[in-house]
C-alpha cells in the first residue's frame, strides 16, 4: 500500500493538471432592429457554469436564486467570478465583415435553476448592416481552468425579430483553427450571424 499511495497521487495530480476545472456552456444571441436600415443592436452572452462552480457562486451570492442582484452586487459577481475577474484569462472577440469590435460586457441579472448559474453579459453594438456581412462572437479561456463550448441547444438565436423562422439558417456554430490551446489539442468555438440589410 504503501508503493501504491505515490502513484495514486501522481496520477490524481496529472488528471488535475490535465483538465479544466470548470466547464462551461455558452450561447449567443443577436438583437436586431429590423427597420431599414437594419441595425445589430447589441449581443446577449450566456454562460451556464457547472455545477461545482455554480454551487460556489450560489453560495457567496445567495441572492442569485432570489433574483434580487443590485448593481452593486452584479458588478461584484462579475469581478468575483465572472469575466471581469482579474484571475480569469478569458479571450472575448466580437467581429464585423472581419473586422474587430470593440465590445464591453455587461452583467445583467443570472439565471439559476438552483444547480448551475448562467451569467447573461450584454455586449452593445450599434452596427447598421448596409451590404451583408458576418457577425462572429469567439470566446474562451486558453489556461487549463476552464473549458468554454457552445452549447448544444440554442447555441446562437435572434432576439426582437418578427419572424425567427425566417433567421434559420442564417447563423453557424464554427471553430477557430488559428488559435489552438490546450497544448494543440482544444480550438475556440465561435457563434456567425450572416447578416443582410
Amino acid at each position: 500500500m504503501k508503493k501504491l499511495l505515490p502513484v495514486v497521487i501522481l496520477l490524481l495530480s496529472i488528471s488535475a493538471w490535465g483538465h479544466p476545472h470548470e466547464w462551461v456552456d455558452w450561447g449567443a444571441g443577436l438583437a436586431l432592429n429590423e427597420a431599414k436600415p437594419v441595425k445589430a443592436v447589441s449581443v446577449s452572452l450566456e454562460l451556464t457554469w457547472d455545477e461545482l462552480f455554480s454551487a460556489v457562486m450560489l453560495s457567496d451570492f445567495p441572492r442569485i436564486e432570489k433574483g434580487a442582484m443590485t448593481r452593486a452586487d452584479l458588478d461584484l459577481l462579475d469581478k468575483t467570478y465572472g469575466l471581469a475577474s482579474p484571475d480569469r484569462a478569458v479571450s472575448l472577440q466580437v467581429t464585423f465583415r472581419g473586422k474587430p469590435v470593440t465590445v464591453k460586457p455587461v452583467l445583467q441579472t443570472p439565471r439559476t435553476d438552483g444547480k448551475q448559474v448562467t451569467l447573461v453579459y450584454t455586449l452593445a453594438l450599434g452596427l447598421t448592416v448596409d451590404a451583408p456581412g458576418d457577425l462572429a462572437v469567439e470566446i474562451y479561456d486558453p489556461t487549463y481552468y476552464t473549458d468554454m463550448g457552445i452549447r448544444a441547444k440554442d447555441g446562437a438565436y435572434f432576439i426582437g425579430v418578427k419572424d425567427p423562422a425566417a433567421y434559420a439558417g442564417r447563423s453557424q456554430l464554427k471553430q477557430d483553427m488559428e488559435h489552438p490551446y490546450f497544448g494543440g489539442m482544444v480550438y475556440p468555438e465561435l457563434v456567425v450571424f450572416a447578416l443582410r440589410p
